[in-house]
């Protein structure tokens, strides 16, 4: 009962970002780590999140990593100081998933979903 939008923030123009961003009840956001940071459309998207209007949607992060991994904390970080609500811890994979790793991630999209209806029979 969850309607989901998957964008490719590279490809995606900043009012089109904007306009999904408005409609949005809640965000994961997905990058690798690259150079110890996270990759320059996460912050393209990060300049669209008001947080006055976005509080407290939920939010959540997922990447993945060859040597330090920080991009899924930096996400998560960012995402708190525009006042969205992270409903889960962040989970970052080794170069690609696979096996067990892709398991986990399907579970975090589930964990999410059910975290966000939890959220919205609150209101």
């Amino acid at each position: 009962n969850i309607q989901v939008d998957l964008l490719d923030i590279e490809h995606t123009e900043l009012g089109d970002l904007e306009e999904h961003m408005v409609r949005a009840d809640g965000l994961i956001i997905g990058s690798p780590t690259i150079n110890q940071n996270t990759l320059l459309p996460v912050y393209k998207l990060f300049s669209v999140i008001n947080p006055i209007r976005d509080k407290g949607k939920p939010a959540a992060a997922f990447g993945s990593f060859g040597w330090s991994g920080e991009a899924v904390k930096m996400i998560e970080d960012h995402l708190r100081n525009l006042k969205l609500e992270i409903v889960q811890d962040g989970l970052a994979t080794k170069f690609f998933p696979s096996g067990q790793q892709n398991v986990e991630l399907l579970e975090f999209g589930k964990t999410f979903g059910m975290r966000f209806l939890e959220n919205q029979a609150a209101k």
